[in-house]
């Protein structure tokens, strides 16, 4: 198999474990929404919230790290093996350790008395961080076994919550619901590493010279993480759980489309570092700048359309009582440029050029900005001003990153593909904007604005011979005859 259809295949299996991770959430989340309610919703999503500062902690900065260092050493079995150890040993001590100041805070602090119950629930995340071994098999390219896995363990998840989660009083199941899903994930993960050639040991095990980069990928984590889940912080302290409700799904309608048109370069960062290890940084600009144009290609309507759909798709998918979700939603589209390509440029290219300092001062850039704008315009605006604060602070992560990147990588877009892409988004624009107006009701305009959306450009696209178009038709008739 050549590079270029081993990246493709692993780019598909990629793009179906990101899909499902992000659709089934969104399918369960249009059910409870109509049975826990925006306030139920809420809750579920503020708990889990807390807990998730804990498992940060505990992760360190393992899954990025992990990522790279198992990809570099994948063809040496013996140094894998002992590198896999050292780093669980290491998120094992910390995990144990995050475990016991989270269970102290929660059964001691006045604050958590009136939810108890579900930030009990909660911990257990933390717990089952102990076994996540995810980064394993990402730097192993191990994406369709991920994807297999990924598949399996949702249908059962959902099949829990049409079961279990009944009435608007089932939040702290759901919870429960959520924190099993995970730790299967993990279980299972570690019950498979027998067939990877891996197993524990204590041979060769080294601490202290994984700390140095753990750390500072920890400080470039913990940066990202902050100003993506001090939103839903701040809009529990300073508002209510409704509007934290709000919030979060209108969060999971943009998170699904950046997760998966992200996962097209998930698997870039294998590759990135093996090349550049090779020393052939032309490929290295080659791959980012086809990822490019792909995501561009794939973001720039979704943008559009999320921002035209979004007061019908927050009623459809989730209930009226999520109606005032749709502002939210239309100020988060923007997200969808700003966050794919932070991801593209800071962890995917600045990682793999070792880069991991200028990293940190971009996302540390973006927490600093998050939290003063958080300050000032949830207690005016409240969700709709945790919206506007994400967009503002990863637009300038994002311009820091591409400003740090131009010194390892230019991005070439081929001839004509911008003005194609630009041509066929605003004719999409334009079209389903008439098409909404002659429609009548939530679900049927929905319904058909999608529909002639996605028909509408990506017909264009290859009446206009877009690049992007171009390429995956001849990638798919190169695999048939093969």
């Amino acid at each position: 198999m050549s590079k270029h259809d081993g990246l493709f295949q692993n780019s598909v299996y990629n793009v179906i474990y990101k899909l499902l991770d992000a659709l089934f959430p969104l399918v369960s989340a249009a059910y409870l929404g109509r049975v826990l309610m925006s306030d139920g919703v809420g809750k579920v999503a503020y708990a889990q919230n807390i807990a998730q500062y804990f498992v940060l902690a505990a992760s360190l900065g393992i899954p990025n790290y992990g990522i790279r260092e198992i990809a570099r050493r994948r063809k040496d079995e013996e140094q894998t093996k002992e590198l896999f150890s050292s780093l669980f040993f290491i998120n094992l001590i910390s995990t144990l350790i995050c475990t016991a100041l989270y269970y102290a805070l929660i059964l001691n602090l006045p604050y958590f008395s009136s939810r108890k119950m579900i930030s009990l629930a909660a911990g257990l995340l933390i717990i089952f961080n102990a076994f996540n071994v995810d980064w394993f098999y990402q730097g192993q390219e191990a994406f369709k076994y991920i994807a297999i896995r990924s598949f399996v363990v949702k249908v059962i998840s959902l099949a829990a919550i049409f079961v279990f989660i009944r009435s608007s009083e089932d939040y702290v199941r759901y919870m429960l619901v959520i924190v099993l899903t995970t730790g299967a994930n993990y279980i299972i993960n570690m019950l498979q590493l027998r067939k990877f050639g891996i197993r524990l040991t204590c041979h060769g095990i080294k601490i202290l010279p994984h700390m140095k980069p753990i750390f500072i990928m920890l400080g470039t984590t913990v940066a990202i993480e902050l100003y993506t889940m001090l939103d839903t912080t701040m809009l529990g302290l300073l508002c209510d759980e409704k509007n934290v409700g709000y919030y979060t799904n209108a969060m999971k309608v943009v998170k699904i489309i950046i997760t998966v048109i992200t996962a097209i370069g998930g698997t870039l960062l294998p590759h990135l570092s093996q090349y550049h290890m090779e020393g052939d940084d032309e490929s290295c600009g080659r791959i980012v700048s086809r990822v490019f144009e792909i995501m561009l290609f794939l973001f720039l309507p979704c943008c559009v359309g999320l921002m035209l759909t979004a007061d019908d798709l927050m009623v459809v998918m989730f209930g009226e009582s999520f109606a005032p979700a749709g502002e939210t939603l239309r100020i988060a589209a923007l997200l969808t440029l700003a966050l794919g390509f932070s991801n593209l440029f800071g962890t995917q290219v600045l990682l793999t050029f070792g880069e991991e300092k200028k990293l940190l001062f971009c996302t540390i850039v973006g927490a600093v900005s998050n939290v003063c704008l958080n300050f000032s315009m949830i207690p005016r605006f409240a969700q709709n001003g945790a919206a506007a604060a994400s967009v503002i602070s990863e637009a300038l992560v994002t311009v820091c990153c591409v400003c740090f990147s131009v010194k390892h990588i230019q991005v070439r877009l081929r001839r004509g593909y911008l003005a194609k892409t630009v041509i066929a988004v605003a004719f999409m624009g334009a079209l389903t904007w008439i098409v909404m107006s002659m429609v009548n009701g939530e679900f049927l305009r929905l319904a058909a604005t999608v529909v002639t959306g996605v028909v509408s450009y990506f017909a264009l696209c290859i009446m206009l011979r877009n690049p992007v178009c171009m390429e995956y038709k001849q990638t798919l008739l190169r695999r048939e005859k093969q």
